[in-house]
């Protein structure tokens, strides 16, 4: 099994889009993301300063039906015979 590792570690600081504190106003730290349902997770936020908890939800695209894949899976991957 895998090993987990810290959210700094994995994603940069800058990549994480750090919402204001609604009690003191001050940065929050991302703290973990968890899945909700699909195509949508639970971000946790908590505040250094006042220990102020906030939870919101993130929607996001399913990759292999993104349009991004573009023709990936039309290339030259076959199933064997």
């Amino acid at each position: 099994m895998p090993q987990s590792q810290r959210l700094s570690s994995v994603i940069p600081f800058i990549a994480i889009e750090r919402p204001a504190c609604p009690k003191c106003k001050a940065a929050m730290m991302q703290v973990s993301i968890e899945p909700a349902r699909a195509g949508v997770d639970l971000h946790t936020f908590e505040c250094a300063i006042c220990n102020h908890v906030l939870t919101t939800l993130a929607a996001y695209e399913d990759p292999m039906r993104s349009k991004g894949l573009g023709r990936w899976l039309q290339g030259d991957l076959h199933p064997p015979k």
